[in-house]
């Protein structure tokens, strides 16, 4: 048994679907998007470590993007391999899950997640930001994280989102102390770069990003140019948060492309 909490919907017997949320959020986020694939697929929505009912696991290998990737692969193959959907963390582990474990991966869909930084010097100055994000949850709290992390840019469409009220009553159910360790011990200068391994990719792969989110398109778009069956798509008007923002666009997408697999 995986100690990463996880939650099933629908019919047992159909192909199966790996859902994977972002930092800060949980299975829930993945609730409206599972209710619409549900029909025809059997969605799995996971906690990551640091979030959700997982918590704080006591296996430490699941505190590594290497060790929770394996307890994913294996937690797909026990239903007999399917597809894997991440946003951004989630997205991050989803592609190393495909590149690593492609025995029990048929498709792979990515929403606002990038392969990871290519250089060393990059990763070093990502782990650094991280370091003093995490050192902020551990010395100011929850409430105050949340003002500053909103107010990033990146979410800038988010925050006009009428539902964005109920995303921050949400992260609040978090664990400060293991947000902290998950910046530290999952974030993307944690996790070794996967660009190297686009090529040789054998699942299908779809980088998801907003058009507001314009980092990110540009990151799909350089994916897909060095992955052999890779495809960008681009929600127009939404930005970073596409699972909040609009999730019936999401669920469209995804079941598109994972189709008959």
């Amino acid at each position: 048994m995986t100690a990463l909490a996880f939650e099933e919907s629908g019919p047992p017997a159909a192909p199966a679907v790996l859902l994977l949320h972002g930092f800060m959020g949980s299975r829930r986020d993945w609730a409206q998007v599972a209710g619409a694939l549900s029909t025809k697929r059997r969605c799995i929505a996971v906690d990551l470590p640091g979030h959700g009912q997982t918590g704080n696991p006591r296996d430490e290998g699941l505190w590594t993007p290497g060790g929770c990737v394996a307890a994913l692969a294996d937690l797909l193959a026990r239903c007999g391999g399917g597809s894997v959907v991440g946003y951004s963390l989630g997205g991050r582990l989803a592609l190393q899950v495909a590149i690593e474990h492609p025995g029990v991966v048929a498709r792979a869909a990515l929403l606002s997640a990038s392969p990871g930084i290519a250089s060393e010097c990059g990763r070093n100055q990502r782990r650094i930001s991280d370091e003093a994000l995490a050192r902020r949850l551990e010395k100011q709290g929850l409430e105050s994280f949340l003002d500053q992390w909103y107010h990033l840019p990146l979410f800038e469409a988010l925050r006009e989102h009428p539902r964005f009220p109920e995303v921050l009553e949400r992260r609040r159910r978090n664990d400060p102390r293991l947000l902290a360790r998950s910046l530290r011990t999952m974030g993307a200068g944690a996790q070794r770069p996967l660009w190297g391994d686009l090529p040789g990719l054998r699942a299908p792969v779809l980088f998801l990003a907003g058009e507001r989110d314009e980092k990110f398109v540009d990151v799909a778009f350089n994916a897909v140019a060095r992955c052999p069956q890779g495809e960008a798509m681009v929600v127009r008007g939404r930005g970073h948060a596409l699972v909040e923002e609009d999730p019936e666009a999401v669920a469209r997408e995804i079941a598109g492309f994972l189709g008959a697999a």
